[in-house]
């Protein structure tokens, strides 16, 4: 599996991926200070940010999975801007936002885990902004990826997709 079934899945062909340089990843790593994790960095570059559609979260909704939703994958830059953003709003200095929620909460790395372990066994952590939390979403990139590719299309959210 991985970011190509996710993008099959759950984007529209009239909506590609916003296609991502590794100068700019690159230039953001420089910003924020750390290298990020080799699978993201290899999937982004090789696929680019996937914009989902709607289908992701009603299909998250009608099986009634635990699972926060991922609405967008952020660009190097929006990367940067929401990171700082978001840290002046609250959330902890080492976390790193990669993407958002339908609810505007992120999806994390951990600057400082990055920074001391060489190991792309980076986790996934999950920023909810109205409570200021944070928890661990997946033991890695792939895995938090594999998750939403396991999921199944609802017949509804499937019709809305193709309004």
């Amino acid at each position: 599996m991985g970011i190509e079934q996710f993008i099959e899945r759950w984007t529209h062909s009239d909506y590609p991926p916003e296609s991502v340089s590794l100068s700019d990843l690159e230039a953001a790593e420089r910003e924020l200070g750390v290298r990020l994790p080799t699978q993201y960095r290899d999937a982004i570059v090789r696929a680019g940010a996937p914009r989902p559609t709607i289908a992701l979260l009603d299909s998250i909704v009608d099986n009634d999975l635990g699972l926060h939703d991922v609405s967008d994958f952020l660009s190097p830059a929006e990367l940067v801007k929401m990171t700082f953003a978001a840290r002046g709003a609250g959330m902890p200095q080492e976390l790193i936002a990669f993407a958002i929620d339908c609810m505007g909460n992120m999806f994390c790395f951990d600057a400082v885990k990055l920074q001391t372990n060489a190991s792309d066994q980076q986790a996934i952590w999950f920023f909810d902004h109205d409570f200021c939390t944070v928890e661990q979403e997946a033991p890695d990139f792939g895995a938090w990826i594999d998750r939403f590719c396991d999921v199944e299309p609802s017949a509804g959210a499937m019709d809305d997709d193709d309004d």
